[in-house]
């Protein structure tokens, strides 16, 4: 079983223009609306994959109730918790003239006492042989929300991924989950300097591992990623495809990976195919994520090496 935990849910709005011009009207195409946030994305990608993940979130007001509508619509089961405040909006502005977006992410809606506690609830109602903790948290929930977790799921023989950012993955480090899924700018973050190269990417997730995380997975973009343990690095790099939107790139990589290995794949399988999933959903528009057949297409081209 897999579960999926997005406490931060949004609703993406994505805005395409040419260039955004200061001061002045914009004239845009009517936008691509869509659930969003990176337990979310992930359990989605999972979904259309063929399997049936179960996501947790909490939705709240209009904006809750397009997120749901959204999610049945594309069949992913989910449960969520109500909430009184109402559920964030992204804004995803796509510059074409440019080749590159500005995202205006909002900090969310303030959980009531009640709502987190049920929240927690459900979450440890199940139990997984796989759990993904993806995306911030809402304002008014610890930096200590996803570590709590791990740590109660430590002892059920369940696997722990994090995608996350800053204190909330740092302090889920402590808890030594089984994998964290960081982008170069998050491991920067994480491990507190600069990275600039693939060997300074490799030194940092090999200190992560160090401090009890099995496995390291770092997105590197268009050069694909690399995953760590204890005594191996292995690099899987997709084949050159033109990028359409990088939004989600990231949270398919996590769904990807945690199908496979739900599948009983091996480690340098799971990456490739983390790796093809990614690819797959930088090539579409929008929000639209990875299609089956393209991700398959492209896992068959992804070439893995030992580092």
């Amino acid at each position: 079983m897999i579960v999926s935990v997005c406490p931060n849910p949004c609703l993406d709005v994505y805005y395409y223009t040419s260039v955004l011009k200061e001061d002045d009207t914009n004239r845009v195409e009517n936008p691509f609306l869509s659930p969003g946030g990176k337990g979310l994305n992930a359990a989605r990608v999972i979904s259309r994959l063929g399997a049936s993940p179960n996501l947790i979130t909490v939705l709240g007001g209009c904006i809750g109730e397009c997120v749901r509508k959204g999610l049945e619509k594309e069949r992913v089961d989910f449960k969520a918790v109500g909430i009184k405040e109402e559920t964030r909006v992204n804004t995803i502005l796509e510059q074409k003239g440019k080749g590159s977006h500005v995202l205006i992410a909002c900090k969310g809606p303030v959980l009531s006492d009640e709502e987190v506690r049920e929240l927690k609830e459900l979450i440890c109602s199940y139990s997984p042989q796989f759990l993904i903790l993806g995306g911030s948290v809402p304002p008014g929930l610890p930096d200590t929300f996803y570590k709590d977790i791990i740590e109660h799921f430590k002892m059920k023989g369940c696997e722990v991924l994090v995608d996350a950012d800053g204190m909330l993955l740092k302090n889920a480090v402590k808890a030594s989950p089984f994998a964290i899924k960081p982008n170069k700018h998050e491991l920067e973050r994480l491990v507190g300097r600069p990275l600039f190269d693939f060997n300074d990417i490799v030194k940092a997730c090999k200190e992560v591992v160090s401090m009890g995380v099995s496995v390291v997975v770092s997105s590197l973009g268009r050069y694909g990623a690399v995953a760590v343990t204890a005594d191996k690095v292995i690099r899987a790099v997709p084949p050159e495809v033109k990028v359409v939107n990088t939004v989600g790139a990231g949270d398919s990589v996590v769904g990807g990976f945690i199908f496979s290995l739900d599948k009983g794949w091996s480690l340098e399988e799971s990456l490739a195919f983390a790796v093809a999933c990614g690819t797959a959903t930088v090539m579409k528009e929008g929000p639209k994520l990875c299609d089956v057949d393209t991700v398959y297409d492209i896992y068959e081209r992804v070439m893995v090496s030992y580092v």
